[in-house]
């Protein structure tokens, strides 16, 4: 039981490192000093948000074999629905933060 609320956890976990990673581009060429050129940091967003969608498509696979194999009574297939769709949420929270680097065409207002 506790493995599958892991499986629950993980993908928003995931989420969360994502996040803040593409926060954390936005605030390096966004600084003063300039620390990335905003064409590095969407190259970076761009691969970070790439290894970190397969990574959750794997999950998503995963989650929905292992809910497949589950039967209908037993009282951890909840949880393996709840974790397939919270890999499903989390893959679209993740394309969604790219957002605001895409759409970066410079740091000012």
């Amino acid at each position: 039981m506790i493995r599958m609320a892991l499986h629950v956890a993980r993908p928003v976990i995931l989420w969360a490192i994502h996040f803040t990673a593409i926060y954390a581009l936005i605030s390096a060429a966004c600084a003063p000093r300039a620390l990335l050129e905003p064409d590095v940091a969407r190259a970076t967003a761009a691969l970070v948000t790439l290894v970190t969608g397969v990574l959750m498509l794997v999950w998503l696979v995963i989650a929905g074999r292992v809910g497949g194999r589950l039967n209908p009574d037993e009282p951890s297939r909840t949880l393996a629905q709840a974790a397939w769709w919270t890999n499903v949420i989390m893959l679209i929270a993740i394309v969604a933060n790219l957002w605001p680097i895409a759409v970066m065409g410079s740091c000012t207002g």
